[in-house]
């Protein structure tokens, strides 16, 4: 998208204002006496902190800054609040609306047990679709600790070429005891979210990419956006490890793509009025039980904060929504890993690559809380 497009993109999500002022490194800021501030740290950091990547801040009225800085697109030019990224388990926040659409219309219920969707699942006992939504189920993450969920090297690297199918990955999860039991505790598992987009399916009929398509991204506009697709992220790859391969194992988990001009669209539909999710839906959704909800965290740092965070090999995606009650400011940040993992690197080091984006963040915190 040129750069003339983006900045109607954003005049429009600036509520037809035409005030942002545009200046290298694709960057566009409000003109707005009470965001001069704001908007001179953040382009002062995208500029001279090594940032790479596409950021952006905004209310539920007013686009506040937008950048995008030193990664490439496929096109070649330098990426944009537009660019297509892997967004990894900020995908879990959509795989939640549709399943409260479900719910809000009757056709599936909190305390549904899983075993009435997955009746092999024995070792399931009394776990629900409020576990799985809730990270309490005590299933094994297939995806964290492949190793132990599919129990060999062949099938870890079946998993990161994206050749492991619904049917192995049922198999071996009917195999693995549960490590807790559902409902005692919180404990981050993508194989949660992967059942809850199989469910989607089976009472729809349809597969998870239109099931998220036809609830999600179109009556929240998001038009760059899309689930278990192959060949739309337009951000290039800075690492090895390339883009991810495993997007149909990983549906309703981490397997959506898209920008943040249409994460902007998804945080303001889900947050103001019933366009998007109703009342009651969004009540649950942010029904936090041990700081996590249904595809959203409550920081415990902070408050009135909630969020949601992605990574891939390749990219790491955060949504942050400021004062969440009322008041909103949404930052939403897209970045290129930029160093390959290694095994033997420490918390400390892995925690470095990061630093450079706590600056941004750092910023947001201090004009936004």
């Amino acid at each position: 998208m040129r750069n003339e497009e983006i900045s109607e993109v954003l005049a429009a999500l600036n509520g037809g204002k035409t005030d942002l002022a545009h200046e290298e490194e694709n960057i566009w800021y409000s003109r707005m006496p009470e965001w001069t501030a704001f908007a001179e740290e953040l382009k002062t950091a995208v500029l001279n902190e090594e940032i790479r990547g596409s950021i952006l801040v905004a209310t539920d009225s007013d686009v506040i800054f937008a950048s995008g800085s030193r990664s490439r697109e496929v096109s070649g030019g330098t990426v944009s609040p537009a660019t297509i990224y892997e967004i990894g388990s900020i995908t879990k926040m959509h795989t939640a609306v549709c399943v409260f659409k479900l719910i809000d219309e009757g056709r599936l219920r909190l305390d549904d047990k899983v075993t009435q969707y997955f009746p092999e699942y024995g070792k399931a006992g009394d776990m629900t679709v409020f576990d799985l939504l809730h990270m309490r189920s005590g299933i094994v993450d297939f995806a964290n600790d492949a190793e132990t969920f599919f129990g060999s090297e062949e099938l870890v690297e079946a998993l990161d070429e994206g050749r492991i199918t619904d049917g192995i990955l049922l198999e071996h999860l009917y195999q693995l005891d549960l490590t807790f039991m559902p409902g005692s505790k919180m404990e981050y598992c993508n194989t949660n979210y992967v059942l809850l987009a199989m469910i989607l399916e089976k009472i729809t009929g349809k597969p998870y990419k239109d099931v998220v398509s036809e609830m999600v991204f179109v009556p929240a506009n998001m038009t760059a956006s899309s689930a278990t697709t192959f060949g739309d992220v337009t951000s290039v790859p800075e690492n090895e490890a390339g883009y991810m391969k495993e997007l149909v194992a990983a549906r309703g988990a981490g397997d959506i793509h898209s920008s943040a001009i249409d994460l902007l669209r998804f945080d303001r539909a889900f947050f103001n009025g019933k366009r998007l999710v109703s009342a009651a839906a969004r009540t649950g959704i942010l029904n936090f039980v041990d700081d996590y909800g249904c595809g959203w965290e409550k920081s415990t740092r902070y408050e009135d904060l909630v969020t949601h965070d992605g990574e891939t090999n390749s990219y790491y995606c955060m949504n942050f929504v400021f004062h969440a009650s009322a008041d909103r400011k949404y930052f939403i940040m897209q970045t290129c890993c930029n160093e390959d993992d290694d095994d033997e690197t420490d918390g400390a080091e892995n925690e470095e690559r990061f630093n450079q984006y706590q600056a941004v963040f750092d910023i947001c915190k201090k004009y936004l809380q």
